[in-house]
């Protein structure tokens, strides 16, 4: 089919768009690609496509793939905007289905692209305070710790906040965030509470640590996305080196201006086992408003993560800590892509949803709990650990892949 030169334009002009929303909500460069290829090819046209974290370059072509329009750009690195992501994929949907013409979601595109987020900044520092709260109560019986960890994030939370609105200040804002915890943590220790302080600076900064980062990073990788999936990586590294050095930084700041006084023991019980339980919910719903889901979608995110925690935890019962990671993540890739063959949704949402609570359940979290500790400086130990779980994540995402593939490209 051959169209004007006008109307040529509006069709690349609309993937280019669509490219742009995708990167900014999140999706991975290898998803991103495919599927502005299938909506190229829907659209009647031919592109190739190559996106990475900091760029994006696309080339079209009607008949002769040497006669090429190209466009460049650099973009910026964006964060995870899931509920935004879910609603471009039904509106590109329904003009597949001719459910919508190219007109109207042309004009809706740009409406996604520019709508506000789903939830208030209020609402988003209760999920920044619920999340330091829930991951504290996962892994820890002292109430303290998560009473603590809640009330460091609402910290960190305005800090970032107010970071966030001016541009020079957002490369030092990962710094700034550990930096606050580990004095906070180290106040609230000097007031005699008896808190876990690395502990606390863990929870607390949990949001920022990049686990997700890391295994799509390596998911990339290991099917031939380099540059992207080396891109991701190395930013993930440069993040968790951030927070390594604000929190060392806090930490030694705390120990020069508080003395810590004898903690004295409190009539305070232990949170019981089934705090576990209540921990996963509210952590998985702290999240889900973090990623910008709505509240009608939410219930199918806290279900992938409630399937991928407990067959990771039961797998663990009587096997390793990586084999539980690997049957975690392939169930969860299993659930996904089958939600995504029956309701024709966005699997890698759920996906992503449901393997972040394998991410901090890894021992990449417990070897930046060493170094905050000062236990080692290097633990080659956990570090391999962390290496394990996060390859058998990777491995058990693969799988699920080949097992039953996704039949969408979101």
């Amino acid at each position: 089919m051959a169209f004007t030169p006008e109307e040529f334009r509006k069709r690349t002009r609309f993937v280019i768009k669509l490219g742009r929303a995708l990167h900014d909500c999140g999706a991975s460069s290898e998803r991103i690609e495919l599927h502005l290829t299938n909506v190229t090819r829907m659209l009647g046209l031919h592109g190739s496509f190559l996106i990475s974290p900091t760029t994006f370059t696309c080339a079209f072509w009607e008949d002769d793939e040497l006669d090429q329009f190209v466009h460049i750009e650099r973009t910026d690195a964006a964060g995870y905007k899931l509920g935004k992501l879910w609603e471009i994929d039904r509106m590109v949907e329904a003009i597949e289905d001719d459910q919508m013409d190219f007109a109207t979601g042309t004009e809706n595109l740009r409406k996604l692209s520019s709508a506000p987020p789903n939830f208030s900044p209020a609402m988003n520092a209760l999920a920044m305070a619920v999340t330091g709260a829930g991951f504290a109560a996962l892994l820890s019986s002292n109430p303290l710790d998560g009473i603590a960890s809640s009330i460091v994030a609402l910290l960190l939370f305005a800090g970032v906040y107010c970071c966030s609105r001016t541009a020079r200040w957002k490369p030092v804002t990962p710094i700034l965030a550990a930096l606050v915890a580990g004095l906070s943590a180290g106040a609230i220790a000097s007031l005699g509470v008896p808190i876990n302080p690395p502990f606390v600076i863990l929870s607390s900064i949990i949001i920022f640590v990049p686990g997700i980062a890391f295994t799509v990073a390596l998911t990339e990788i290991s099917t031939g996305h380099l540059i992207s999936g080396s891109s991701r990586l190395v930013g993930g590294a440069m993040t968790l080196l951030k927070l390594f050095f604000g929190a060392l930084s806090g930490v030694a700041l705390s120990s020069f201006l508080f003395t810590n006084p004898p903690i004295l023991a409190l009539s305070m019980p232990d949170l019981p086992e089934w705090r576990i339980w209540v921990a996963v919910v509210v952590l998985s719903f702290g999240l889900g408003i973090a990623f910008d889901i709505p509240w009608k979608k939410m219930p199918w995110g806290l279900l992938a993560a409630i399937i991928a925690f407990v067959s990771s935890r039961v797998t663990q019962s009587f096997s390793t800590i990586p084999a539980g990671v690997f049957i975690g993540a392939l169930s969860v890739g299993l659930f996904s892509n089958l939600f995504a063959r029956i309701t024709k949704g966005p699997g890698s949402i759920l996906t992503i949803y449901g393997i972040i609570l394998l991410v901090p359940g890894s021992k990449i979290y417990l070897l930046l709990n060493h170094w905050l500790s000062g236990e080692s400086l290097f633990p080659y130990e956990n570090g391999g650990k962390a290496l394990m779980a996060l390859v058998s994540l990777i491995a058990g995402l693969l799988f699920s892949n080949a097992l039953l593939p996704p039949r969408k490209s979101l």
